[in-house]
């Protein structure tokens, strides 16, 4: 093989021969992987003169025919280009066309994967290659005629393609509705060179490498952190239906911060200019489109311009040696004031703008095509669309081709306009816009010939912006708390840090292609390294690194479907884009105001840079009537809701502020009125993004205990939220005798927000002392079976209890080890400190309490109840998209020979899963003790295999330490959920049942009462019967608790409690022995079921034995039938007589035609032996 292709060429040439050639496409690639048979198809070389297959281009591949990868694609697309080329008129091979067309499809999805994968793999862009046309004969091209209606071709220029190379006029086409193009750039403006669109591949540019694109990453975020209001305009394309076609009529190259990024994550810039240029062009299409009268966009966009190019001169210019990319003019902000003063100028008749239509070619106001002779008159054809565009993408290289450029607009409306009627009116406008540009040109050009102008350019030359080194300390408090920030997974709920897979490097011997998505790897171990040695120059250096992790989690899980880790990777980079702007802007999350919203009349509203806009109010709206609406004031500390509220988009202006409660003596109040209520006394409190440290756990605590179903704000069971006299004002006076010290949750949360708190335990003293104040004051009503009493009591134990669980798992990093303070085993406790051993503790009971609680269980094939599903739960939680591969080694029972050797009780996923689907577990405890059990056992067996370094057991070692965490992490959510619910269920089960006591005896003393009235003056004797109160068990008392009178002569109908026993215990036993005759009546029926199908499919092989042995009966018959005639045929032919030499004599003795013979016979006499003798005469 030759050395022409290059080893890159030829990996992308055979790869893309490969997909052509795979399995998938075995249904369409057919009749194209070998040649044309000329035998079968005699007239094919008659019309192919070139023919072409899979296997003729794989052959030539190695053989080095090609000198590049065009020359491969050119000899690939004419196979497909034969077959169509042979078949297009032949009716019967229609779907040998649709074959063709497929394939040829197939080589450009597979040309432009196998091109990606190699950017990919190189870290740079591909050269360019020239792919030839198949059509086109070998040292000859075919001559076309091309009619180009596009607008932005002169006549001059259709009329000389409309004709042949050789002079020979070309037979007109048939006329066609010429299609609107707008073309801005070159074709708009013909004789002038330098003019329309930059166009790259220059020699002097500078080639876009991995460093260079990192700086460009490195400029956009900066300039969404420093301009965040007018980037939000520019993020995303336009795509507003209501202005969408008429702003890609208009705008030839439409670019947005988000495409941008987009090229680069694609790789698609090859030098730092196409880079600028697209980040100029985002500016220079906002100002062609938006050009009404003091439009509010274009300073916006000057101003983005401005910074854009300051952040590209510092992070890209000053680190080249030669000129990176074409600069703007030194004076582009004043020659930009030249066009908005002719963009902002009026008719003094009517009001209406004078250079509407100067902005885009003649042609677009004129249908699509150019007025008669305009073209003839006007050399060169400009417009102030095209002058911005020119201007704001560097190619003016001095102030006189700008100058020229604005006059011209005005010179060509008067060569244009001179002789004709309607002249005057456009040639007046034009004179006034010529005045107003040598008014703003001339200062421009006479300074640019004197020193004045030459200081100029040397200090745009030389003006660089400074961007402060950010200190140590900070970075590291930036990663500290993204480090804290938490995940929950949607699919299993569970909760983990954000940052906990990218802490250290990614471990290539287990993920062995990572190297071939990933060109950069980082982790934050190495961000601490380089903060360390004072590695970063700016935040923007910071930033990048922290966002090259994320972006590298999804270069590498994109392709391979891993959901989990690309969802975890953007909600972590969320996270820290939020975190590090609010900490640049001084931590207040507030930051620099943004700048009003942009207001354009007319037709321009809309949407520019992807986002609808609202219509902002013109030049005509200025006498819209103000609303203002205002509330009561807060103090003067109070953080004033204006300042977060998103900038004002009309006339309208309106005020908001927190309505003050009032409340008037005693009455009571909502729990909404309430909570505002205790809010409004608390003016100076935080936002929750700005707490830091423990504050943001303690936050995350109140957030997740409100979320309990007894404490949601919009449906709670029980009030904690506001003071009691708030929602009960009778209890005021007693509440206060008893309680010295009232709290409430909403108390909680403001003095948190407010920074009364020093540290954790003082909040989780506050949060305790609620729930320790309602047990205290309700003991008495408790112990004396008031309902209520006992509600709140019963509640307040678990709830107290319940907070201590969640305080010493959600503050867990919090924890100290001090064995000072209260030590809580179990049960509700009014203090405790945030320590290890008192989580210990919790654990503990959690799992007693978890552990031992018996399944729910249903049917095998019902829905699991809320137990089971919960230990589903726990089961799917290990089999994560990300933890797939480390759970391969323990999902099925497939184990080494020496396994059970040293394993004594062998356990897989699956059969913890099977087990599970079949009812075979008891209680929680045992499904947990099994999954533990398949890691420990992993640990034990590969633990001497880890000691000595081999391979796949030390990679089964670090598989099971790892989901051994994670099942831990998941257990930990689950005891909380169901330690919850286990004993809130059983609480809620008390107040139902005294809920029905309270019912009952209301009704007994309503028919008390009733009596009572019929029987005035008469005496009820009440008997005292024994009632037997069970507060852990449900149970039902009697009916009544006295008797009536007028059953004294008869019979006591009165039941006693071991009565109501018994009857319960009859109806259990009738209950039961129905349901053992359902099992049997069931048993039965399945039986007589399985009999019947059974005896089904007796008979079934029954009829198919028989059916056999018929059909072998018959095969056996016609077999004896065909030896019998064989017999007798053979017997026959036995019997037949044989026919010897002689009758053919005889035959030829009886013929007629023969000459006659005449013989005689002769007799001799022989003395030994008689015989007769036979002599011809």
């Amino acid at each position: 093989m030759s050395g022409a292709m290059s080893e890159q060429d030829l990996a992308i040439c055979r790869e893309v021969h490969a997909g052509l050639t795979s399995k998938e496409r075995n249904s369409i690639n057919y009749i194209f992987l070998e040649p044309v048979n000329p035998d079968f198809v005699p007239d094919y070389p008659k019309i192919i003169k070139k023919p072409m297959d899979l296997r003729t281009l794989s052959q030539n591949l190695e053989k080095g025919t090609y000198a590049d990868r065009g020359e491969f694609y050119a000899d690939a697309q004419r196979i497909f280009d034969n077959a169509l080329l042979f078949n297009k008129d032949r009716a019967e091979s229609g779907w040998v066309l649709d074959l063709a067309k497929r394939m040829a499809k197939a080589l450009e999805r597979c040309r432009k994967s196998a091109e990606k994968k190699a950017v990919r793999l190189a870290g740079e862009s591909l050269p360019e290659v020239k792919i030839a046309s198949p059509e086109s004969k070998e040292g000859e091209k075919k001559k076309k005629i091309k009619l180009n209606l596009k607008r932005s071709k002169s006549a001059a220029s259709v009329a000389e393609s409309s004709a042949t190379s050789d002079g020979e006029e070309a037979k007109p086409p048939p006329k066609k509705k010429a299609k609107l193009k707008l073309k801005l750039s070159k074709g708009s403006s013909e004789g002038k060179k330098g003019e329309g669109t930059y166009s790259p591949g220059t020699s002097d540019e500078v080639p876009m490498t991995a460093a260079r694109r990192a700086q460009c990453y490195k400029i956009l975020s900066s300039l969404k952190r420093r301009q965040p209001g007018t980037c939000k305009w520019f993020h995303k394309p336009v795509s507003d239906p209501a202005i969408v076609k008429d702003y890609r009529e208009k705008i030839q190259n439409p670019m947005d911060l988000s495409s941008i990024t987009s090229k680069l994550d694609k790789k698609e810039h090859k030098t730092v200019g196409e880079f600028v240029l697209d980040l100029r062009r985002i500016s220079a299409n906002c100002l062609q489109y938006n050009h009404t009268v003091k439009d509010s966009f274009r300073p916006m966009t000057a101003e983005f311009l401005s910074v854009a190019e300051d952040l590209c001169k510092f992070f890209l210019a000053k680190n080249e040696a030669k000129v990176a990319y074409p600069s703007l003019l030194y004076c582009w902000p004043d020659c930009l004031k030249t066009i908005n003063a002719l963009v902002n100028m009026t008719n003094p008749e009517d009001g209406f703008q004078t250079a509407h239509f100067f902005f885009y070619p003649v042609s677009f106001y004129c249908g699509g095509v150019w007025p008669d002779g305009y073209l003839e008159k006007v050399k060169q054809p400009i417009d102030l669309g095209t002058i911005v565009q020119n201007l704001l993408t560097g190619e003016y290289k001095s102030p006189d081709e700008f100058a020229d450029d604005c006059r011209r607009v005005v010179e060509n409306c008067k060569t244009f306009y001179a002789n004709d009627p309607d002249g005057p009116v456009f040639i007046d406008k034009a004179n006034r816009m010529g005045e107003s540009i040598e008014k703003s040109v001339g200062p421009i050009l006479s300074d640019d010939a004197t020193e004045k102008g030459a200081k100029a350019r040397e200090k745009a030359a030389s003006r660089m912006i400074t961007i402060k080194r950010p200190e140590k300390e900070f970075l590291k408090d930036v990663l500290r708390e993204l480090r804290s920030a938490k995940y929950t997974d949607k699919v299993s709920k569970l909760t983990e840090p954000a940052t906990l897979h990218f802490e250290k490097p990614v471990d290539t011997k287990l993920f062995t292609d990572y190297g071939k998505y990933v060109d950069n790897p980082m982790d934050l171990q190495k961000i601490d390294r380089k903060i360390a040695s004072g590695a970063y120059a700016t935040p923007e250096d910071f930033e990048y690194d922290i966002a090259l992790i994320f972006r590298n989690c999804e270069y590498y899980n994109g392709p391979k479907k891993n959901l989990h880790m690309v969802a975890l990777g953007k909600h972590t980079a969320k996270i820290f884009r939020k975190l590090f702007a609010e900490r640049l802007r001084g931590g207040s999350g507030g930051g620099a105001k943004r700048p009003p919203l942009p207001s354009a009349g007319g037709k321009t509203a809309g949407k520019v840079g992807g986002k609808k806009r609202p219509s902002s109010p013109g030049a005509d709206d200025r006498a819209t009537k103000r609303v203002s609406i205002k509330g009561p004031s807060r103090t003067s500390s109070s953080r004033s809701l204006s300042s977060s509220s998103p900038p004002k988009s009309s006339g309208m202006r309106i005020k908001l502020s927190t309505p003050k409660v009032v409340r008037t003596g005693n009455e009571a109040l909502s729990l909404p009125a309430g909570i505002a209520s205790i809010k409004e006394s608390y003016p100076g409190r935080r936002f929750e993004k700005d707490l830091e440290g423990w504050e943001t756990g303690c936050f995350s605590l109140l957030k997740q205990l409100l979320r309990h179903s007894w404490l949601q704000k919009e449906r709670a069971k029980y009030i904690y939220h506001v003071p009691v006299h708030y929602m009960f004002p009778t209890l005021q006076e007693a509440y206060s005798e008893k309680i010295k010290q009232p709290m409430d949750l909403t108390t909680v949360e403001m003095k948190l927000l407010t920074a009364a708190y020093k540290d954790a335990d003082e909040f989780i003293s506050d949060i305790a002392l609620v729930f320790a104040n309602a047990i205290a004051f309700n003991k008495d009503g408790h112990d004396a079976g008031d309902a209520m009493s006992c509600a709140y009591y019963d509640a307040s134990t678990h709830l107290l209890r319940y907070v201590r669980w969640l305080s010493l798992e959600v503050l867990q990093p919090y924890l100290s080890d001090s064995s000072k303070g209260p030590v809580v085993e179990s049960g509700p406790a009014s203090k405790w400190k945030l320590t290890v051993r008192n989580r210990e503790f919790a654990r503990k009971e959690l799992e007693s309490i978890v552990f031992n609680h018996p399944l729910d269980k249903t049917d095998p094939d019902d829905r699991y109840s809320w137990s089971e599903a919960e230990c589903e739960k726990l089961l799917r939680s290990l089999m994560q998209t990300s933890d797939k591969k480390r759970m391969s080694w323990y999902i099925r029972m497939q184990f080494p020979l020496d396994y059970t050797a040293v394993i004594s009780r062998p356990i897989a996923y699956d059969l913890c899963q099977e087990k599970l689907k079949s009812r075979q577990y008891n209680t929680i405890g045992e499904v947990v003790e099994d999954l533990r059990l398949i890691f420990s056992n992993a640990l034990k067996y590969n633990e001497r295999g880890w000691q000595l370094d081999n391979e796949v057991s030390a990679a089964a070692y670090n598989d099971a330490i790892h989901m051994s965490g994670k099942l831990e992490a998941a257990i930990d959510k689950m005891l909380l959920f169901v330690g919850d619910r286990i004993d809130r269920e059983r609480i809620d089960m008390i107040v139902s049942q005294r809920e029905i006591e309270a019912r009952e005896r209301a009704e007994e003393e309503e028919m008390k009462k009733k009596w009572e009235m019929e029987n005035p003056g008469a005496t009820m004797e009440v008997q005292t019967r024994l009632r037997i109160i069970n507060r852990g068990g449900s149970f039902r008392k009697r009916r009544t608790d006295f008797d009536f009178p007028f059953y004294d002569e008869g019979e006591d109908q009165a039941e006693s409690q071991a009565a109501s026993l018994q009857h319960a215990k009859r109806l259990y036993e009738n209950q039961r022995e129905a349901r053992a005759r359902l099992t049997e009546l069931s048993l039965s029926i399945a039986t007589r079921v399985f009999r019947q199908h059974k005896e089904a499919a007796a008979a079934k092989e029954w009829a198919i034995n028989l059916a056999r042995k018929m059909h072998q009966e018959r095969v056996r018959a016609e077999e004896e039938k065909v030896a019998a005639q064989k017999k007798e045929e053979d017997e026959a032919e036995k019997e037949a007589p044989q026919i010897d030499r002689g009758a053919f004599v005889s035959s030829a003795l009886n013929d007629e035609s023969r000459t006659q013979i005449k013989m005689s016979m002769l007799l001799q006499k022989r003395t030994k032996k008689k015989g007769r003798g036979l002599t011809s005469l």
